[in-house]
């Protein structure tokens, strides 16, 4: 063990889960329970996306409305006549281009080798770190350990962004896992009646392909949601200005429209608190 993982074993309140025996569930995951959770964290992964969608859209449309109207110096100069020349900072830097999502794609990569390296009892130490605040059911890290680390991080990850550390969430997970992502790969996946070994393979892309979706998401939405803030804040000042609105108005009237559809959105997120909403519209593809 090395010095760094004596030092998260003896600072991690899951410590003692890792030193004792690791448990996992006595018996398997009925069907019922198994339906149930994957449909219940599926929905939320898919309205969470549906939002970040929503919320990248809002933005996208400011700073391109932001970016052709500062190009017009009639504009900037009225800007300056009633004391709105100052842009907001976070959307200076989303108009010339300088995405904060890109710097912090950086800085998580400089983690990846961490999850590597396995703790005592075969549970990655980013994981504890990850689950740190929260309150971890006893058998967690037994059901953990039965993926690699790296599939580990992605499963506790998912569970906090979705605020559902649970035991059911996880086992949904696990066995959903390709066999490529177990510690055994020789393990055979759970089965259940009524349920055809094609359909479980089908429901694991798709599960998946949620999964990547809804961590870009969940990863740039912070970042979007502040901007958008930062823009709202801008665009209440202008639309108290008579004089810019009347300019809008008259040579911009569809992004004066736009602008209050962008004072009128939140974003909540907490995937977990969200109303439910069906994914019929299909959101702006998302920047990579």
């Amino acid at each position: 063990m090395t010095e760094a993982e004596a030092h998260v074993l003896k600072s991690s309140r899951h410590a003692v889960h890792l030193t004792g025996g690791l448990c996992e569930p006595a018996g398997p995951l009925r069907k019922y329970v198994f339906l149930r959770s994957l449909k219940k964290q599926n929905e939320e992964m898919r309205a969470f996306i549906l939002e970040a969608g929503e919320a990248w859209e809002r933005l996208d449309f400011a700073v391109g409305a932001f970016r052709e109207m500062l190009a017009i110096g009639v504009f900037r100069d009225l800007l300056t006549t009633e004391r709105l020349g100052v842009l907001p900072q976070p959307l200076l830097d989303r108009i010339a281009g300088n995405h904060s999502e890109d710097r912090m794609a950086t800085a998580g990569a400089d983690n990846f080798d961490r999850m590597d390296r396995r703790l005592p009892g075969g549970i990655c130490p980013e994981v504890l770190d990850i689950l740190s605040d929260c309150v971890v059911p006893l058998k967690m890290f037994g059901l953990l350990r039965q993926v690699v680390p790296d599939r580990q991080v992605e499963i506790a990850k998912v569970m906090i962004a979705l605020r559902r550390v649970k035991l059911n969430t996880a086992r949904v997970f696990v066995i959903l896992t390709s066999p490529s992502q177990l510690a055994d790969p020789s393990r055979p996946r759970q089965q259940f009646p009524g349920i055809e070994g094609v359909l479980l393979a089908t429901m694991e892309s798709e599960l998946a392909d949620l999964s990547r979706k809804f961590q870009q998401a969940e990863e740039q939405c912070g970042i979007w949601n502040l901007e958008l803030i930062a823009a709202r804040g801008y665009i209440l000042q202008l639309l108290e200005s008579a004089k810019v609105v009347r300019y809008l108005a008259q040579y911009f009237p569809r992004h004066l429209s736009e602008f209050q559809k962008v004072l009128d959105f939140s974003m909540h997120l907490d995937p977990s608190m969200r109303r439910r909403r069906r994914p019929t519209p299909r959101p702006k593809k998302m920047p990579r």
